[in-house]
């Protein structure tokens, strides 16, 4: 059965009523940090202050708070003898994955696959690296890897380059879920060696992500998109992986030099541990919002004039997303003017705020212009609960019959 949400209280406006706040549908962005989170790095910023290096006892404590949580988030994600390598984010920690495993020594060339789909962190990376050969892979119809494309890149590149496959579990632009196993599988028939890193970063705390199973080389994620601490990342590794550091230094078995922020591990340890042990429940709950939201908003839209159509429904998706598309209403006045209303939507991921291209992935999956200029992302988490989706519906509703009337879709 779907649970109640965890309680937040919104800063410096908690004490309005509902009608008068924000109301935030961009979760897919950052979350609020869960009280218990917050709580454990206010605890461990007073306790534990030490330098996780230094050999005497204040050290020592700061050092077991940093392998205690280590633990945690393994365990968390099923792969207690993984690698673990902490960075100051996703973002990071995809540009390590893709420094290390694309080019493991200075030999070779290295070979790179990413696609439209993935984080620009990824995307850039790739772009960016001076000793590998970047290649963008296709996408299907419905925004995930096209796997005949896959087989296509392995055969056409020779054994002997080391090769790696990026990949993204769940779309930050559409929501949808890849299936790794299976891209997986179409390595294995290819007889090529490739490794696969994967980023994690919206599916963690979403959906049920288990290292192991996955049978992926490296995932990445970072705790603020599920009720964590921002300036922390997370980079899983296959067991006995050596990492080449992007920043030189002794810590973390010379895979990642600087002092480690011992308050910020500590509290993503406890992220992660919170977001697992709810994730089932919270996914249905999530679900059953996202239904009812979709369904509302496409009803509303309708009476507007508007043709609203969610794009990626053809694939299984994410509970906390919906990127819908208001055909003929331009998707950064649409946010704009949500905005206006108290009401906090996207147009695409967070990186790409204030850009006006559109979102690459929906470039790639060959839909109408129509579609790609109007897609508007909503993003649902712990604050959300029925009635902010009702409110923010009532919000959006005069907003959308005025949209349909400017546009010449609707009577005046």
């Amino acid at each position: 059965m779907p649970v109640s949400p965890v309680s937040f209280n919104e800063p410096a406006r908690a004490d309005l009523p509902m009608n008068a706040r924000e109301l935030y549908l961009d979760h897919a962005a950052t979350t609020p940090v869960d009280p218990e989170v917050a709580e454990r790095i206010a605890q461990v910023q007073g306790d534990c202050f030490g330098n996780p290096s230094s050999p005497h006892a204040v050290g020592r404590r700061a050092r077991r708070v940093v392998d205690d949580a280590r633990e945690q988030i393994l365990a968390a994600l099923g792969c207690p003898a993984a690698g673990l390598v902490f960075t100051s984010g996703a973002t990071e920690a995809n540009a390590l994955a893709l420094h290390s495993l694309s080019r493991p020594d200075d030999s070779t060339l290295g070979l790179i696959a990413t696609t439209s789909r993935d984080h620009d962190s990824l995307r850039a990376a790739a772009a960016a690296h001076p000793f590998a050969q970047n290649a963008l892979l296709p996408l299907d119809a419905n925004g995930c890897l096209d796997r005949q494309g896959v087989a296509v890149w392995l055969e056409q590149t020779g054994n002997d380059q080391p090769r790696l496959l990026t990949t993204t579990l769940v779309c930050g632009q559409t929501g949808t879920i890849e299936d790794v196993p299976a891209l997986l599988q179409v390595i294995a028939t290819t007889a090529v060696s490739c490794d696969v890193h994967t980023d994690a970063t919206q599916a963690v705390g979403r959906l049920p992500v288990a290292f192991s199973s996955l049978g992926c080389s490296s995932l990445s994620f970072s705790p603020h998109k599920f009720g964590g601490p921002r300036g922390i990342g997370c980079l899983i590794t296959q067991p006995g992986t050596q990492l080449r550091p992007l920043f030189p230094g002794s810590q973390q078995l010379a895979q990642r030099g600087g002092t480690e922020p011992v308050a910020l591990i500590a509290g993503c340890g406890v992220a992660v541990r919170l977001a697992s042990s709810r994730q089932q429940a919270e996914a249905e709950r999530l679900a059953t919002l996202q239904n009812d939201f979709e369904h509302r908003l496409i009803r509303l839209a309708a009476a507007a004039g508007i043709d609203a159509q969610i794009v990626g429904s053809g694939r299984p998706r994410s509970p906390h997303l919906s990127t819908i598309a208001l055909t003929g209403i331009d998707r950064q006045a649409f946010v704009m003017a949500a905005d206006l209303v108290g009401v906090c939507v996207a147009t695409g991921t967070a990186c790409a705020s204030g850009s006006h291209e559109p979102a690459p992935a929906l470039v790639a999956m060959n839909l109408p212009e129509s579609i790609i200029q109007a897609a508007v992302r909503f993003s649902y988490g712990s604050t959300t609960t029925p009635d902010t989706i009702s409110e923010a519906l009532s919000r959006l509703q005069p907003l959308l019959q005025e949209c349909g009337q400017r546009a010449g879709l609707t009577g005046s």
